[in-house]
């Protein structure tokens, strides 16, 4: 089923997308989770803990996590790329605009992505949560029109504000891209290239502040080895069920992916930006 330009793309996200999440290990050292043994242990303890469950959660109703972790990732992805754009606007303007940036930069690989390539995007949900996956799809659709609601009201935006002309023609190129690649093409060249890039870079300049170079990269490198590890006894059970090749490879990325989404989301976006944004306004 999967070409092997897909299959490239998946061993893209194992190989430089999913590793990006490694740096959670210095993240809990920067929120004070690694002052002693006991912190570490149950920094781990929960944050596995949260990600079994999903993976439980996926087991029981693979299509009510599939729908969960796309919401997720439009509001993951919306959240990092709308961090680098300077909002113009202030009070309530200034949240109701960085909605619409978290909607249309988040929707790009998700509400974009399935638009463009809706039988092709149903074939690889239903390999990842059965049959009933074409609800997925169908909760896309619903979501594209209001995609092209936010897509307007940026472009208006950036008609007074010319600080928003690039953002907006970096998300004009991508949905281009994602109209012409075939989907885990451009999904990969998303996360990997901008979101897994971006994130990077943001994350890993604030934590220099705090912590030394060497403990961040030893760290990643450990999570990265061990990401890899859970991935290989992920396809290990998937071969187990006389799952195709192809298709064992799609559901242990994905759904490892997807495990690991919540965690991450809780210590990023919940933890440790807004502890940043509060010492840097000191």
């Amino acid at each position: 089923m999967l070409t092997s330009i897909d299959m490239l793309a998946l061993l893209a996200v194992m190989l430089i997308g999913l590793p990006h999440g490694a740096f959670d290990g210095a993240i809990a050292f920067c929120l004070g989770m690694g002052r002693s043994t006991g912190r570490i242990v149950s920094f781990c303890i929960v944050y596995l803990v949260l990600a079994g469950l999903f993976v439980m959660v996926w087991s029981l109703s693979a299509v009510f996590a599939l729908t969960c972790f796309v919401v997720l990732s439009i509001m993951h992805f919306g959240s990092c790329d709308a961090q680098a754009i300077a909002n113009p606007f202030s009070g309530r303007m200034n949240r109701i605009f960085n909605i619409c940036l978290v909607l249309t930069h988040g929707g790009i690989v998700t509400i974009c992505l399935s638009y463009f390539h809706m039988q092709e995007v149903d074939r690889l949900f239903a390999v990842l949560a059965g049959d009933n996956a074409v609800l997925v799809t169908d909760f896309l659709g619903i979501l594209w029109p209001v995609w092209l609601a936010g897509v307007a009201v940026y472009g208006l935006a950036a008609v007074r504000h010319r600080g928003l002309i690039l953002p907006l023609a970096e998300l004009a190129i991508l949905s281009g891209l994602m109209a012409v690649l075939p989907p885990l093409a451009g999904f990969a060249v998303y996360f990997c290239l901008v979101h897994s890039r971006r994130h990077f870079l943001s994350i890993f300049s604030a934590m220099r502040t705090i912590l030394p170079v060497q403990i961040i990269v030893r760290t990643a490198l450990g999570l990265t080895v061990a990401t890899w590890l859970m991935a290989g006894a992920g396809y290990w059970i998937q071969t187990q069920y006389a799952v195709a090749i192809d298709e064992a490879v799609l559901r242990t990325v994905f759904i490892l992916l997807a495990a690991l989404t919540l965690p991450h989301m809780i210590l990023v976006d919940g933890l440790f930006r807004p502890t940043m944004r509060k010492l840097l306004s000191l």
